[in-house]
C-alpha cells in the first residue's frame, strides 16, 4: 500500500503530466527536482497544476502559501499538510 506521501507525489506527477504532456514517474523524478528547472513546469503551468490539485484533492491552497516552493518535495510536504486525516474525517 502506498504511504500518503507517495499518493500525493503520484496525484502530483499526474497532473503534471496531464498539463504539460510528459511522462513522469515516481522512479523518474526525485524529490529535490525543481518543478522549473528539472521538470519544466512555467509560472502558468503552475498555476493550472495548483488549480487542478486543489479540485482533485479537495483542498485550498492560499497564494502566500504556494510562493517560495521550488521543489517536488515542498509541493507534496505542502498539500499533505493539507489533507485531512482519515480518521479525523470521521
Amino acid at each position: 500500500m502506498m504511504s500518503k506521501k507517495e499518493e500525493v507525489l503520484e496525484t502530483l506527477l499526474d497532473v503534471i503530466n496531464n498539463i504539460k504532456k510528459t511522462g513522469f514517474t515516481r522512479d523518474s523524478v526525485e524529490p529535490d527536482f525543481y518543478l522549473g528547472g528539472d521538470l519544466g513546469v512555467d509560472s502558468k503551468e503552475m498555476l493550472e497544476i495548483w488549480y487542478e490539485l486543489e479540485q482533485r484533492l479537495n483542498i485550498r491552497v492560499q497564494d502566500a502559501e504556494k510562493r517560495d516552493l521550488y521543489t517536488l518535495d515542498e509541493v507534496i510536504n505542502l498539500l499533505e499538510s493539507k489533507l485531512v486525516p482519515v480518521a479525523a474525517a470521521l
